[in-house]
């Protein structure tokens, strides 16, 4: 009778120590399940902060380029060349705050025209340039270090009939 009461305390115990172990189970993947879904939660919001920023950055950007377009008209009409090399230096000063915030203007003359980047107004035709080369910017582009353009350079490209 020994060996039944045994037995019995055996078949008795497995079912607990089964219940224990499957309730220790569960909680370690409820916790794994809570922390991959706080990791998904921080880069998320990483993501979303760094959208924000940069959205920041080019709406400001925006805001800033028509003011940037008249200064540099009105660099064309300065006569003097004391005047000229100050209004050079505030303007390269802006153009250096604009690349420590990620902003770059785009290259535009000289370089082939690539529809991304530039828009195309006129065309011209100088046999001793390649098809497609811009020959002339009319208004400066820029771009986020994203590739993100802001603002499209206004060009004139070279058309080989």
């Amino acid at each position: 009778m020994d060996k039944k009461e045994k037995k019995t305390v055996k078949t008795e115990e497995a079912p607990e120590v089964l219940e224990e172990v499957s309730k220790e189970q569960e909680y370690l993947e409820l916790a794994q399940r809570i922390k991959a879904e706080f990791e998904n939660y921080k880069r998320r919001n990483s993501e979303i902060s760094m959208q924000s920023f940069d959205n920041g950055i080019a709406h400001t950007v925006e805001k800033l380029l028509p003011a940037m377009d008249s200064f540099k008209q009105a660099r064309a009409s300065i006569l003097d060349e004391n005047t000229l090399k100050g209004v050079d230096l505030v303007y390269s000063q802006i153009i250096k705050a604009l690349e420590e915030i990620g902003v770059t203007k785009i290259d535009a003359k000289g370089a082939m025209f690539d529809p991304k980047y530039h828009n195309a107004v006129l065309t011209g035709s100088n046999p001793d340039r390649p098809d497609g080369e811009i020959l002339e910017e009319y208004q400066e582009g820029f771009i986020m270090k994203n590739e993100r353009v802001i603002r499209h350079s206004v060009v004139q490209i070279n058309k080989i009939s």
